[in-house]
């Protein structure tokens, strides 16, 4: 099942960064995974565990979902001008209307 030790101590080393975050009223996302096993790096003296913390952190950032690809929607207007709507909505800081 396991490849090395290694591996299982990334396992736990994940479990206790997830219990952390849930002890604490966290949310659970990928960020916040990431925060807490960079602050659980931080504090650990173990080297074994310092790189599993390390692992554990490149394994969410590699395992993260590609962001969605916006939707394009063309509605062509009474006098025959095609408007572009698309999902994104505006940039940050502007303004819709």
């Amino acid at each position: 099942m396991y490849q090395k030790d290694e591996d299982i101590l990334t396992d736990i080393i994940f479990g206790e960064a997830i219990l952390a975050l849930l002890r604490g009223d966290a949310p659970v996302s990928n960020a916040s995974l990431i925060q807490q096993l960079q602050q659980m790096a931080a504090v650990e003296k173990v080297p074994a565990k310092q790189r599993a913390c390390q692992l554990a952190i490149a394994e969410v950032r590699n395992n993260r979902p590609a962001p969605p690809k916006p939707v394009m929607h063309r509605v062509r207007g009474r006098d025959n001008i095609t408007h572009l709507f698309t999902s994104e909505g505006p940039p940050d800081g502007a303004k819709k209307h």
